[in-house]
């Protein structure tokens, strides 16, 4: 009965799952972005890049590989995200330095090395970082000044001066 109906043949049904394989690499929409600072141990904002992959083959890890502000930035990646959020590291000054340029990278955590051939797992983007004046309070010349008067002296006489100066950019009068 060789494939009659009743013969040895039978059905079944095969389920077929398919499985994410990390073969997109991460992409920064943009090229570039642009931040303002924010005091010490904060943020300042976040970078993305995107991946077209799932899971842990979505998982990317950034950080800051060039610039002229690698000591005064610092980049962790959230992992619910998947963003890396740009800290200050260091006291940032107006009257220094007005702006930093940071290259930063996203690159995929779990590279399947069949993909190698696809080319490099990662991405960069440059981040400019203006800072922002403030107005900071006026500094004395000297920490301390010792002015010696005589007991009878007159009023109104001049017994000593002290001396600040603003150290904003745009000199601000002092009294």
């Amino acid at each position: 009965m060789g494939g009659q109906m009743g013969g040895l043949s039978g059905t079944t049904t095969v389920n077929i799952t398919l499985t994410d394989v990390n073969d997109n690499p991460p992409r920064f929409p943009q090229s570039k972005l642009h931040l303002i600072s924010s005091p010490v141990g904060t943020a300042i904002g976040s970078v993305k890049a995107t991946d077209a992959d799932t899971g842990k083959n979505a998982e990317v890890e950034y950080r800051i590989i060039d610039g002229d502000g690698t000591d005064m930035f610092d980049i962790v990646t959230q992992k619910d995200t998947q963003e890396g959020i740009i800290t200050v590291r260091k006291p940032l000054d107006y009257e220094t330095r007005r702006l930093y340029t940071l290259k930063v990278e996203a690159e995929n955590t779990h590279v399947d090395p069949r993909f190698y051939y696809l080319g490099p797992f990662k991405d960069t983007t440059i981040v400019k970082i203006s800072v922002e004046d403030v107005d900071e309070p006026p500094i004395f010349s000297r920490s301390s000044y010792l002015f010696e008067v005589h007991e009878d002296i007159e009023l109104g006489t001049i017994i000593g001066t002290v001396m600040a100066r603003d150290p904003d950019s745009a000199s601000s009068p002092i009294r």
